[in-house]
């Protein structure tokens, strides 16, 4: 009698303890909120990603794969070892809530109570950061169908009625099934002279690819647009079969009050290398010596298909050394910026190297040809070795924690 009832009072217990330790996970309660803060702002429609996710309808089709995606960490895209900084636009999900996904999917994937769902973020059509004050529509392109990549560059000019300044500036192609990238200099395009590499002055005022957010800056911080100025942006397209035409439109978002600090770009790296055939590690360094103090903004590396990572280092003057980002694990499909929490001082003195490596064997899944050697080059089975390093110069500088 003693073991039935000890029994029977273990089957209460579980019975009492179990349904709070396996709750039901929901579409509307928890996962919802999850994937409008984190992933509409791609995965609606308009925009680079493939599918909705606006509504369970549309989820639940894509549960198992959104699951495979979120637990490999491989979506929301984001690259930034977490070692190295920290980063205001870090759009990785937290531990919590990849096992929320993973769990929900794990359950079932059960809608839940339509009540419990969050309000749906408000969207601007065609603009992820809301209605521009002002819209610069650049020259219309023809893409051949057929044929290699396609690098036209578009001369234009910012029809803006008075010398503005800008905090804020959103780049968008019009047609996203040939448009890869779009960077958008100033007038003075390398007027710093001696070629590409950092410290001279390439005045880069926007970039857009696949994946990358509009930039937007610190409060006081912006770009200057003078009425009549002149800029050059360098397009990039792929040929898909079919003769289409793209209209590139930059969003221009302007700054109250007066600019503080005038953010400049400089574009880091080097066309001088040669990558040989079948390298699994080939290392490429190029380094700018400050000549005066600088807060940097943000960091945009960039290579092509055999990129297998980069980093910005830094030494300062009185020897010690930080690396600022670390991207582990280039990705050529999703081209980002990083930007620190808060503006990095460097101290006039120090040396800033960027550093890539590339595979170029047989190991790596993307390389075209491991049999060749590989130099510079625009077409995306070529190579390239840049990095924009955002920044403001520094009037009143300190000390270097």
């Amino acid at each position: 009698m003693k073991m039935l009832f000890a029994f029977g009072a273990l089957v209460v217990s579980i019975c009492v303890i179990q349904p709070a330790s396996a709750a039901k996970i929901t579409y509307t309660n928890d996962v919802a909120p999850i994937l409008y803060e984190n992933c509409l702002r791609c995965h609606r429609p308009g925009e680079a990603a493939p599918m909705s996710l606006r509504t369970y309808d549309e989820t639940r089709p894509w549960a198992k794969a959104i699951q495979e995606k979120v637990v490999k960490k491989e979506m929301p895209p984001w690259f930034a070892d977490p070692a190295h900084g920290e980063f205001r636009n870090d759009a990785s999900l937290t531990e919590d809530e990849i096992k929320l996904i993973n769990d929900w999917v794990e359950q079932g994937a059960t809608r839940g109570n339509p009540k419990d769902m969050p309000q749906y973020p408000e969207f601007t059509e065609g603009w992820q950061n809301g209605i521009p004050d002002q819209i610069i529509e650049m020259p219309e392109v023809n893409v051949p169908a057929d044929g290699s990549d396609y690098f036209p560059n578009l001369m234009f000019k910012a029809d803006v009625e008075e010398n503005k300044w800008v905090q804020g500036i959103e780049i968008r192609p019009s047609n996203l099934e040939v448009a890869h990238h779009v960077v958008v200099f100033g007038a003075n395009f390398g007027s710093g002279g001696g070629g590409v590499g950092a410290g001279n002055n390439f005045d880069v005022l926007g970039t857009w690819a696949v994946g990358t957010a509009p930039n937007v800056y610190p409060d006081g911080m912006g770009r200057t647009f003078s009425k009549g100025q002149r800029f050059m942006a360098n397009m990039h397209y792929h040929p898909n079969g079919v003769a289409t035409k793209d209209q590139t439109k930059i969003g221009l978002y302007f700054g109250e009050g007066e600019m503080k600090h005038e953010i400049m770009a400089t574009l880091a790296g080097t066309m001088g290398f040669r990558i040989p055939a079948n390298a699994p590690n080939h290392q490429e360094i190029n380094t700018w010596n400050l000549e005066k103090d600088i807060k940097i903004i943000s960091f945009f590396p960039h290579m092509h298909l055999r990129g297998k990572d980069m980093l910005f280092n830094v030494k300062y003057p009185d020897g010690r050394k930080n690396t600022m980002l670390n991207v582990p694990k280039w990705d050529f499909n999703w081209q980002l910026f990083y930007y620190p929490k808060e503006p990095l001082l460097i101290p006039k003195g120090s040396e800033i190297d960027l550093i890539a490596h590339y595979d170029n064997s047989k190991d790596n899944p993307n390389n075209p040809d491991p049999n060749v050697s590989v130099g510079f080059g625009l077409q995306s089975t070529e190579e390239m070795m840049f990095g924009i390093i955002e920044y403001i110069e520094d009037t009143e500088p300190t000390e270097t924690d």
